[in-house]
């Protein structure tokens, strides 16, 4: 493949909805989420009060899925595995706020709004095509 850390960079630019997977217990739940970036560092906004937020405060470990689109060959998607940090950041949020925020949130104020942080440990890069996969230095 081309330059791995560029290729995957452009496949999560280009796709921001994903899915999140976290453990609760001892079994893994997904979730859709959209996905924010700067470099390899994720960001999506949550409600404080959902399962999911439960789940990271007793395991901080995801792995996310990026850039798969169905029933197209040969195009690449990303799976990060990292950890979760929570933060309620107001100049985070306005940020990161679009307007069909507020079909979930009442504004960029509303005190349930949390973001979820995932710092990458490990991202590869892989192909549909030929299950090619490619490590990305994070370095």
């Amino acid at each position: 493949m081309a330059d791995a850390r560029e290729e995957a960079l452009k496949v999560i630019e280009k796709n921001n909805i994903g899915v999140l997977s976290t453990i609760s217990g001892d079994k893994p739940v997904s979730r859709y989420m959209t996905f924010f970036n700067e470099g390899f560092m994720l960001y999506t906004l949550t409600d404080k009060r959902t399962e999911k937020v439960e789940d990271i405060e007793q395991n901080p470990n995801t792995f996310i899925l990026l850039g798969y689109e169905e029933g197209l060959l040969n195009k690449n998607f990303v799976e990060i595995e990292g950890k979760v940090s929570t933060t309620e950041d107001q100049s985070l949020i306005d940020h990161l706020w679009s307007s069909y925020m507020n079909l979930i949130f009442d504004g960029k104020d509303d005190p349930n709004i949390l973001i979820l942080e995932i710092k990458p440990e490990k991202v590869s890069l892989r192909g549909t095509k030929n299950n090619e996969v490619t490590a990305v230095d994070l370095t």
